[in-house]
């Protein structure tokens, strides 16, 4: 064996003997400790709470507690309680909770007691001989001024002191506004209540801070009060459970409602306030209080006596703020300390992948020098193939000769491959147009029911959503602004739609306005739901299409697979039905198939072709409803109203069958007959004596944005030889929202004829005051709805009396609708109503009875 083998195998065996000894020594080092903590003797451990399980700050103690203990001595039996004193602080609560431990722990021995906050270490202290085995204590959650009003003179106890002390939070509110004066101090009239606040204002009297309590206040006067506050004040959170009335309150509703109400940042002692409305500020943690006493803990457990370890005030604090709540305040994040967590931040790519960052620009700069490198070389090879073309030139003109022999056949190949090419183009556009929508390039029904038979068949474990998409009122579009502006509004629409469904599944095109959009993979119906409202929400903002300006809506029903359907036909017609439900239920929202809606739908479909038939057998009648001036006590006004006496139906409420007439379009023609007819009555009764009264009609959406309709109105008043002040007509606040421009012009223009202009249903949709400023509104009447809250609630009566006050402010004649009983009656007339409408005086009637009502 040579000298250098020897050395080889020297060195190896030291290898090994280093390997047995360093392992060795770690595998019988980590035994030592396994047999140490097994042979440690279990602790049987109480972790007695005062205050109920639900409670934020209870919680997170308890955890804290739980996570050091398993951690730092495994072998332990921990069993916890609750008092639940914060809902029941009475002596009985006591006695009953007496009764029942000693019952459970009488025979159980416990080797320690860990409290939190003050009702639970006091009972302990008091009962622990009798039944908690005498065990130490550990308390934590009490603060320094009630340690020794508790402990008294007991011994074998330690413990965290809960070190209430808001100073570095008004440290930080002055960083970020030095213009704080006042501190309004939220807490309650409980022991903990009462302590807190007393300490936080005591804290905030030490900072210069006028302290202002808030413990008197019912919840409602609070809200009132934190809504007025400017900007040299701020709002503390302490503990608040109750009022100042005592009505208790839930927490986390509390601190979200102040912080919904207050006009300046609310600041909270506990961390549990954080996503509950909290501002931030330095807040006490209920982790960390429970860690500190579970580490106490752990030292009585390993043979430590309580007495001897001292009670310790740790700072159990973070430093914490609300992104969401910055923003509000406007108050940008460098006011803020340095080491301050911040909540609900948008997520930064740089500072989460920093490093990553980093090693990206590292490798970016290898790559660079590489690529020098590698330029530098090119160059080089450069001038290498500079020299072998020099010298391959021969070559190269004799290549070219024997290819220019080969020329004709490579001209005859290339021409072959053109024409297959061109064969397999065509045979993809005809199989493109098979499938797909000329239109707007979306698969089509055939390449839908093509796709379900792959996503249908054997596949009930996952759900699948079919939307039926129809676009409210596109067939009034076409009509009016020709079909090449509607092909357009489609193409756009589908787009909008496109990326509305992003990833998620696939849209097909029916045909005109009608959308199938096929959702993989959900997993409820709320998945479906979410999805639907954000397919209506994409259409908020208008379209602009050859200088004019829309803004479309979209009706959606949902069907989802295997509930509602096996195929893809069952499907589409379940989301049909439930797309006409959305219409009926006033358009531009969605709805989710329900089987109760097939009886809804055959009885729709009923309607509307009966109603196609309805006016050539003369079943329709035009009824009336007298509106009584309450200065003259005289009927003053008649509204029209149409019903409807079908040969098959019977009577059909004019709920049911006027939404279809509308979606129909056939309000057109019966929109324009009931004005004949009302304009014939009223002529009539003019005749005979009653010069002064006034019919109203109510006009739709659908007939207002007819071409020609101001025409038509004063063609048919000239007809009947009528004065036009005679005739009103009846709006809703929904043909405002629609087409204000469109309306206003229209209106204005009958307006200046002496046509009066009701605007009905008052406050039951979303006009604006701006829109009763600008529109030539001659009438208001008030909704139904806020009558009938008239003989209810004070709300309802207030509402009521500035709408009437509203009106008559802006030279309105007032109106009031569904006046059914005498108290609404009067207090219409104290409050200046002009006319009354409603049950009360009398319910629509036929032209006859009303002729003798006023005995014509």
């Amino acid at each position: 064996m040579t000298l250098k083998n020897i050395k080889k195998v020297i060195l190896a065996g030291f290898a090994v003997v280093f390997f047995i000894l360093f392992f060795g020594n770690t595998f019988v080092e980590a035994v030592n400790n396994k047999v140490i903590e097994d042979v440690r003797p279990k602790k049987n451990i109480l972790i007695l709470h005062s205050y109920n399980e639900g409670l934020a700050w209870t919680s997170d103690q308890n955890t804290g507690i739980i996570e050091t203990i398993e951690k730092e001595y495994p072998n332990t039996s921990t069993y916890v309680e609750y008092m639940d004193w914060k809902n029941y602080p009475t002596t009985s609560i006591l006695s009953y909770l007496t009764d029942y431990f000693e019952f459970k722990y009488k025979h159980k021995r416990l080797d320690l007691i860990i409290t939190t906050d003050d009702a639970a270490f006091k009972f302990a202290l008091l009962n622990r001989k009798q039944l908690f085995s005498d065990a130490p204590i550990v308390f934590s959650g009490v603060n320094q001024e009630n340690i020794s009003e508790i402990a008294g003179s007991y011994k074998n106890y330690t413990g965290v002191i809960e070190n209430i002390d808001p100073t570095e939070t008004f440290r930080i509110a002055l960083r970020i506004n030095p213009h704080i004066k006042k501190v309004y101090v939220v807490f309650d009239n409980s022991e903990s209540g009462l302590s807190t606040g007393g300490l936080v204002m005591d804290k905030a009297k030490a900072m210069n801070l006028e302290p202002i309590p808030m413990n008197r206040m019912s919840f409602h006067e609070l809200l009132q009060q934190v809504s007025k506050l400017d900007n040299t004040s701020i709002v503390f959170f302490a503990t608040y459970y109750s009022d100042g009335n005592g009505k208790m309150l839930e927490f986390n509703l509390a601190s979200r409602e102040i912080s919904k109400y207050s006009s300046v940042p609310l600041y909270h002692q506990y961390d549990f306030g954080l996503n509950k409305g909290a501002f931030g500020g330095e807040m006490l943690s209920g982790t960390l209080c429970g860690n500190y006493a579970a580490k106490l803990a752990v030292r009585i457990l390993k043979g430590e006596s309580a007495s001897d370890i001292k009670i310790i005030s740790p700072k159990a604090t973070r430093v914490v703020f609300d992104y969401e709540q910055l923003k509000r305040f406007e108050v940008p994040v460098w006011k803020l300390p340095k080491s301050a967590e911040i909540i609900n931040k948008p997520f930064s790519f740089f500072e989460t992948y920093k490093r990553l960052v980093m090693c990206v620009i590292g490798v970016f700069a290898v790559l660079t020098l590489f690529l020098i490198i590698l330029l530098v070389y090119i160059r080089k090879i450069k001038n290498i193939r500079k020299q072998l073309y020099m010298s391959n030139e021969e070559l190269t003109q004799t290549y070219e000769e024997l290819v220019a022999s080969d020329e004709e056949l490579k001209h005859q190949l290339d021409e072959i491959r053109s024409i297959q090419k061109s064969l397999s183009q065509s045979e993809e556009k005809y199989t493109f147009l098979a499938l797909h929508d000329v239109l707007t390039g979306l698969p089509n029904r055939r390449s839908l029911i093509e796709d379900s038979n792959g996503l249908l068949s054997g596949n009930s474990e996952k759900k699948l959503a079919l939307l039926f998409i129809d676009m409210d009122n596109f067939k009034y579009i076409n009509d009016t602004m020709g079909h090449e502006f509607g092909d357009e509004l489609i193409n756009k629409a589908s787009q909008r739609l496109k990326a509305a469904l992003k990833d998620f599944g696939t849209l097909y095109r029916l045909g005109g306005d009608e959308f199938i959009l096929l959702i993989h993979d959900i997993e409820n119906q709320f998945e479906a739901e979410e999805f639907m409202c954000q397919v209506l929400q994409s259409f908020k903002d208008e379209f602009e299409i050859r200088n004019s300006v829309l803004h479309i809506t979209f009706s959606i029903g949902a069907a989802l697979y295997p509930d509602h359907g096996n195929s893809i036909e069952d499907l589409i017609k379940c989301a049909d039905i439930a797309m006409y439900k959305a219409k009926e239920q006033g358009k531009n929202r969605y709805v989710l198939y329900d089987k109760d809606m097939d009886k809804a739908f055959s009885e729709r479909m009923t309607i509307e072709k009966l109603l196609h038939t309805a006016m050539e057998k003369n079943e329709f009648e035009v009824y009336y409803q007298p509106q009584f001036d309450l200065e003259t006590q005289k009927v003053t006004g008649l509204e029209a109203l149409l019903r409807w006496k079908s040969s098959e139906l019977g009577n059909v409420s004019p709920i049911k069958f006027i939404q279809v007439a509308e979606d129909t379009h056939l309000i057109i023609p019966l929109g324009e007959w009931v004005l004949k007819q009302a304009c014939a009555f009223i002529k009539e009764l003019h005749d005979k004596g009653l010069k002064d009264l006034t019919v109203s009609v109510n006009i739709s959406t659908i007939q207002i944005l007819q071409s020609g309709f101001t025409r038509k109105i004063i063609d048919i008043i000239n007809s009947y030889k009528l004065n036009p002040e005679c005739l009103e007509l009846e709006i809703t606040e929904t043909i405002l929202i629609e087409s204000f421009t469109t309306v206003f012009r229209k209106l204005n223009k009958l307006k200046k004829m002496g046509i009066r202009i009701a605007l009905d249903d008052f406050g039951k949709g979303y006009s604006s005051l701006n829109y009763l400023k600008q529109l030539p509104i001659s009438t208001l009447k008030i909704d139904k709805s806020f009558i009938d809250s008239v003989s209810i609630d004070e709300e309802g009566r207030t509402i009521t009396r500035h709408i009437i006050t509203l009106g008559r402010s802006l030279g309105m004649t007032i109106i009031a609708e569904g006046v059914e009983y005498t108290e609404q009656l009067e207090y219409l007339r104290k409050y200046h109503c002009d006319r009354i409408q409603g049950y009360l005086f009398s319910k629509p009637l036929p032209g006859e009875d009303v002729k003798k009502l006023l005995n014509v």
